[in-house]
Formats: structure tokens, C-alpha cells, sequence
């Protein structure tokens, strides 16, 4: 099955292509510059230097947040205009889902991925792949409480994302702490693509007119409700 995926919930965006669960290739772009100008010329470049047409794609993967309110919407909006046109289904991937699926393979402890927000705060989520489980969902709060609770912890923690980088100094003084090298906090679409190729193969489940991203207001809602 030959799967597009998107990521545009950060700053940088990506896209991905993966033929079953071998990954292709991705082309990446600065959204700073305007993600709509720049999205549909990134899947277009991707998919010429693949030699890949559009009308061969199967599934379209697209990353669900949380992350930046403008960044999400023109990438859902841009994955099921494709989906629709193509007549092709379309899953959504949770953006920590798809950074922690980068270090699975070489890390059996607990993963926590740090995700940055625009207003000093972070939005975090555990993972122990021992049990393959999220054990702690997508939370926003600032970097001393999430700090706080990694020092509650009493196993080993490796922390991947993008909010790493702002932070690396005060993760790096944790005892039980491992930080991830730079480059693999860098947005990719390849584990969006992995991970949406996956969870069709297993739930054979169209989210093409369910599928709605996860914003961070929507997190500091539940937050302040105490949910």
C-alpha cells in the first residue's frame, strides 16, 4: 500500500511516502514562510522524485496535533481534499505517537515526548513500549512540572520532540534522564506515514469525515476543567 503522510503542526513541515512499512523518502519545508504556499508543492516534489502519481497513492496519513492551530488546519483540510478527490481513505496520527515511534527501536524504557507551545508552556505525553502503550496522554503545562515528574520517576526516561531543544540544559541535569541526539527532534512525516500505513492495516477504518485535529486550546480547556 503506497501512503502520503503529513506533519504541519510545527514550524517545519514535512511530508512522507512509504510503500507498505518500507518508508520511501520525505521532503521537508519551512512553514514559517506560509504552510498553504508551501504543503501542496512539497507533495508534489516528493511524489516527481519518487515517480509516483498522485492517482497511485492509497492512503493518506496526516498528523493530528496537538500543535499550531494554522499549521493543523491547512494540513487536515489539504489530506482530505486529496483523500476525497483520490477516493482514497484517510487516518489521523497523534504528532507524539509519531516522535516517539522514531526511538522505539532503540529504547525499551518509558519515552516521553516533549512538544512545544507558543506561550512558554509544553504539551507532553508518556510511552512504555515494554507494555506498546501510551501510558500518560498529551497534557499541556509548563516545563517545571513536567521536570517534577520526571524526577518522581523511578525508571529511565528518553525525552524526544521538539520542545527537547528549548529545554535540553534542565533535562540533561535529570539523573534518570536521556536526551535524544538534535536531529531526531526535528519534525518528520516518516512516522506519521508508518504509523497511519499501521493502524489501517489494522482497523481498516476510513476517519476521512470523523477526523478532527487536536488542538492545544482544546488541551488547556480540559486542563482548566480538571479533566
Amino acid at each position: 500500500m503506497l501512503t502520503l503522510g503529513i506533519e504541519t503542526a510545527t514550524d517545519q513541515g514535512a511530508v512522507g511516502l512509504c510503500r507498505g512499512e518500507k518508508l520511501l523518502g520525505e521532503v521537508s519545508f519551512s512553514a514559517r514562510m506560509g504552510q498553504a504556499e508551501r504543503l501542496v508543492p512539497a507533495i508534489d516534489s516528493l511524489l516527481k522524485l519518487h515517480r509516483v502519481a498522485q492517482k497511485e497513492l492509497q492512503l493518506i496519513a496526516v498528523a493530528t496535533g496537538p500543535g499550531s492551530f494554522t499549521g493543523l488546519r491547512i494540513g487536515m483540510a489539504t489530506a482530505k481534499g486529496l483523500a476525497q478527490a483520490l477516493k482514497i481513505p484517510l487516518v489521523g496520527v497523534p504528532s507524539a505517537d509519531a516522535f516517539a515511534s522514531r526511538v522505539s527501536s532503540i529504547w525499551t524504557s518509558t519515552v516521553c515526548v516533549v512538544l512545544s507551545d507558543r506561550r512558554n508552556l509544553i504539551y507532553d505525553a508518556f510511552f512504555a513500549f515494554a507494555k506498546d502503550e501510551k501510558i500518560a496522554p498529551e497534557q499541556s503545562r509548563t516545563i517545571e512540572l513536567l521536570i517534577e515528574e520526571l524526577k518522581s520517576r523511578t525508571e529511565k526516561v528518553l525525552c524526544v520532540g521538539t520542545g527537547v531543544e528549548e529545554h535540553r540544559h534542565a533535562l540533561e541535569q535529570i539523573a534518570n534522564v536521556t536526551v535524544v541526539p538534535a536531529v531526531l527532534n526535528l519534525p518528520s512525516a516518516l512516522g506519521v506515514t508508518r504509523l497511519g500505513w499501521e493502524k489501517f492495516e489494522r482497523t481498516k477504518q476510513d476517519e476521512l469525515f470523523s477526523l478532527e485535529p487536536l488542538y492545544v486550546q482544546r488541551l488547556m480547556a480540559e486542563v482548566n476543567a480538571g479533566h
